[in-house]
């Protein structure tokens, strides 16, 4: 009787920095209508500034939370901040300079969302919403996963997850499997 074989992990060579091939603000989320859920809407409970007399706590908003920063479509890999993601992990957050604080990288925009690393904690990457590349050890495929913050509630929106078969890398082209947009592939590229 045969045991079920584990996939091995890639030893190839892999870089500190990949990005999204063609990276457009919008290329991720950005879909209409199927991505409208990520919008602020007048009627989810949110208050919305009054430009007549603004307050320092007024929530910024535009493409997403106004005052985070636009992700540029990279992903890093940074082991000394968050040693727990292994070698084959790369996030939006492990951006070098990046800190707590909504103009400081963790609040990040994109397309009609933004996404916010919960409680600003670097150890809670999978808990929030993220963008991120990882070798999936129970698979053996490399995955991408790009998700929202709903406004108000906080909840996780998945905007896209796709895989790649195979690879010493994650370059290469990512085939979707879910998400509210509907681009069916995303290209990988060493940053």
């Amino acid at each position: 009787m045969g045991h079920p074989t584990v996939p091995v992990p890639p030893v190839g060579p892999t870089a500190d920095v990949y990005r999204l091939a063609g990276y457009t603000n919008g290329l991720v989320g950005g879909k209409r209508p199927e991505c409208n859920l990520l919008l602020p809407h007048f009627d989810s409970g949110i208050r919305f500034a009054d430009k007549n007399n603004p307050k320092p706590d007024d929530v910024l908003f535009g493409g997403g939370v106004g005052g985070g920063v636009k992700w540029d479509g990279t992903f890093y890999r940074d082991l000394s901040r968050y040693a727990g993601s292994g070698s084959l992990f790369w996030s939006a957050y492990l951006k070098p300079g990046t800190g707590p604080g909504i103009k400081n990288g963790y609040w990040i925009n994109y397309g009609c969302g933004w996404s916010h690393l919960a409680n600003d904690d670097l150890t809670q990457i999978l808990t929030g919403a993220s963008q991120r590349i990882y070798w999936d050890g129970l698979t053996g495929h490399w995955t991408m996963v790009i998700e929202a913050t709903m406004f108000v509630t906080y909840a996780v929106v998945n905007v896209w997850t796709g895989t790649k078969q195979g690879g010493n890398d994650p370059t290469g082209p990512y085939s979707r499997i879910t998400g509210c947009d509907p681009t069916t592939v995303l290209t990988v590229e060493a940053g």
